[in-house]
């Protein structure tokens, strides 16, 4: 089966596409409906599969999920001709989804108090967001193999952590989420963490197309000024930080778009507004000289996930 290289990317239901994991491994993926890709567990060593029929009905997916269409594209070699489509494939309707009742402060409940749902995705509307999707299971049982193994966490799957996950998956043999894991069980117990050991590995530098998803630096230094200036109780620091961060994971965790990105910061600045009081009860204050610091952290943040978003935006919900 020949591969046709892409000049162009449209999402065309039931095209089969070759997508490259490492230098000599290559999958088949199916296209369904948009954003929804069926995977198989079948690999080639180049972009060229065996020259033999290859009918997807006599097979059974490897696995369904929702995958970014400017990520696909990238990591995409071409169309694999030659191959009958699997007719039918369901797509799934269930996801595990955060609690949209911890949603925006879920820093202050420990891993064990967090809850986890199963809610509901309509494939003719989309997903919703964790405030829109219908819950019909609340506060799984996160330990719960047939839920663990049965249902995808909500959002789109893309960058380094999807191509981990379809490596993983194919060395494996079965179907496996590192992230979900980790969320869920709080174990990552695979190999490949680092975007540096996948690229060792035989991981392609995934740039063609669209930018990669980033982590940013653990060493990344948050509302310096107001750590070194004693007029700002540290506790009280670590809890303004503590806001931001959640912003930061929210970013790393996919790709969103600016507005629902700015709809986090709305909800870290108004949460970063409801600190004040503690300011106060402790001879501090969110001032100018804050602000500056708190600006110039979150325009670091953004400049550095290349996010197109003017700064006075970013915080136009603050009172400080």
């Amino acid at each position: 089966m020949g591969v046709v290289m892409l000049k162009r990317f449209s999402w065309k239901k039931n095209d089969i596409h070759s997508i490259q994991l490492k230098e000599n491994l290559f999958i088949i993926a199916q296209l369904i409906e948009s954003p929804y890709v069926a995977f198989f567990n079948i690999t080639s060593e180049s972009n060229n599969f065996d020259e033999k029929p290859l009918d997807l009905n006599d097979l059974k997916p490897f696995g369904v999920c929702m995958v970014l269409k400017d990520f696909f594209k990238k990591c995409s070699v071409g169309k694999v001709r030659d191959v009958k489509p699997y007719l039918n494939i369901p797509i799934p309707e269930i996801f595990i989804s955060s609690d949209r009742g911890q949603w925006g402060n879920r820093s202050e409940f420990s891993d064990d108090e967090l809850i986890y749902n199963l809610v509901r995705i309509d494939p003719a509307v989309g997903d919703q967001g964790i405030m829109g999707n219908e819950i019909v299971h609340y506060n799984i049982d996160r330990k719960d193999p047939n839920i663990l193994n049965n249902y995808e966490i909500t959002g789109y799957n893309t960058g380094y952590e999807f191509i981990r996950r379809l490596i993983l998956s194919i060395e494996n043999s079965r179907w496996i989420d590192p992230l979900k894991e980790q969320r869920l069980l709080g174990r990552d117990n695979y190999p490949l963490k680092t975007v540096e050991e996948m690229w060792r590995s035989g991981v392609p530098k995934y740039i063609k197309g669209g930018k990669i998803v980033k982590k940013l630096d653990s060493e990344f230094n948050y509302l310096e000024d107001m750590y070194e200036d004693s007029f700002f109780p540290s506790f009280l620091v670590d809890k303004l930080k503590s806001h931001i961060v959640n912003v930061v994971h929210f970013i790393e965790e996919n790709t969103y778009t600016v507005e629902e990105i700015q709809g986090r910061l709305d909800e870290m600045t108004i949460a970063i507004n409801e600190l004040q009081n503690e300011f106060y009860e402790n001879d501090s204050e969110i001032e100018t000289f804050a602000r500056d610091s708190i600006g110039l952290t979150v325009e670091k943040i953004l400049h550095y996930f290349e996010i197109d978003i003017d700064i006075e935006e970013a915080l136009r919900e603050r009172d400080w």
